[in-house]
């Protein structure tokens, strides 16, 4: 049976670093981004050598109508340099939405940072957006992602953010046994397979939940 084809309103770029150490940031934006009915989308999606990484972000800005754009790395590298990618690829999407069609005009986003004002020191053309700090706290990621997503979206059945924070715990001492089991490092998943791996979780979790609320009305 064919797969109905996923729609711009459910797509959700995700602009963040993708190292080792973010790892609990980016496993927690998915989680959340899957459990509120989006379907996260990134540039680590595709592997095409024929296609270069810019071109990978810019098709995935297209065909999504949210963002989550995270600008907290700012530190230097060993050669005294910053990683400017998140603050580009936010520059990019800010462009869709100004300069894009009608569609494209009606993207959304959600910008984080490790602290709310912190961002006025190295990008200070943002002054005035309304930037959300996470504290490098996957669960505060959680909960703004959620509320975000009530708010841009208008849906109505998202989980409440006790709810979803105590699901995503549950979820997380799932993943070691899991990678093992489909043979991978528990902080050497791929993308996809993760992303996989959260779809499957979630399916069963929700499948539970009817179970239940279907028994109680006996």
């Amino acid at each position: 049976m064919p797969q109905a084809k996923v729609q711009y309103e459910d797509l959700i770029f995700i602009n963040c670093p993708f190292d080792t150490s973010y790892y609990p940031m980016f496993r927690a934006i998915i989680f959340a981004v899957y459990r509120c009915g989006f379907i996260p989308t990134s540039a680590l999606a595709t592997d095409n050598s024929l296609q270069n990484r810019l071109a990978k972000i810019q098709n995935c800005i297209l065909s999504a109508k949210y963002g989550i754009h995270d600008i907290s790395r700012t530190g230097l590298n060993a050669k005294r340099l910053p990683r400017f990618n998140m603050p580009f690829e936010l520059g990019l999407f800010f462009g869709a939405k100004e300069f894009g069609s009608r569609k494209q005009k009606a993207k959304n986003a959600i910008i984080f940072d490790i602290n709310k004002y912190r961002y006025q020191e190295f990008i200070s053309d943002l002054n005035g957006i309304d930037i959300k700090a996470h504290f490098n706290n996957p669960y505060a990621a959680i909960k703004h992602i959620r509320d975000w997503l009530r708010v841009s979206s208008k849906r109505k059945n998202l989980p409440g953010e006790t709810l979803l924070i105590q699901e995503y715990k549950k979820f997380k001492k799932t993943v070691p046994y899991t990678a093992k089991k489909l043979g991978f490092k528990p902080n050497d998943i791929p993308y996809n397979d993760y992303c996989g791996m959260t779809e499957v979780r979630i399916r069963i979790l929700l499948s539970a939940d009817r179970k239940v609320n279907s028994m109680s009305n006996f």
